[in-house]
């Protein structure tokens, strides 16, 4: 019942976050937001994450994460259970540190033709022009090429959230 009740929480604290923020955020920045202040894990978000577009509680647009008018029912009845001190500590986050939650995170993806039959593909992760992960892949055809190209820019957090945790843990 507590994890049921941990999980629940968590949920709606990503609620709260969006609904404190009214453009909408990214995966990254929701992580960021919930990571500098509570204990509580990088995939565990992106599952929350994606439950709560299941339910309908967000919509995901182009990446950016908008919480839906039956989102903002949920946390207007529910806000009482998030702790005081959790919304407190979260909304003081948010108003000091609005440069750093919304610095500039780009995907890139591209392929090359290296030679007949070798398409090199080029796929890229980067934030304030960081490189947080770069990735070099053949294939055999352009159509494998642009599949992969696609597959990268739509599903780019997911994609490296599952890197991560596959090299991590081994």
């Amino acid at each position: 019942m507590e994890n049921f009740q941990h999980k629940t929480e968590d949920k709606l604290i990503i609620l709260y976050v969006l609904d404190k923020i009214k453009t909408g955020l990214t995966r990254e920045q929701i992580a960021f937001i919930i990571l500098q202040n509570l204990q509580t894990a990088y995939l565990d978000i992106q599952m929350y994450i994606d439950a709560l577009i299941a339910e309908k509680m967000i919509w995901d647009h182009s990446g950016k994460l908008i919480i839906s008018s039956k989102g903002s029912a949920m946390i207007a009845q529910l806000v009482d259970k998030i702790p005081a001190f959790t919304r407190e500590m979260l909304s003081a986050f948010i108003a000091g540190n609005k440069q750093a939650i919304f610095k500039e995170t780009r995907t890139d993806a591209s392929y090359d033709e290296a030679g007949p039959g070798d398409f090199q593909v080029h796929l890229g992760l980067s934030e304030n022009n960081l490189d947080l992960m770069q990735i070099s892949v053949s294939c055999p055809n352009k159509e494998e090429a642009l599949a992969l190209c696609n597959a990268w820019k739509n599903n780019t957090q997911k994609i490296y959230a599952q890197i991560m945790s596959t090299l991590i843990s081994g």
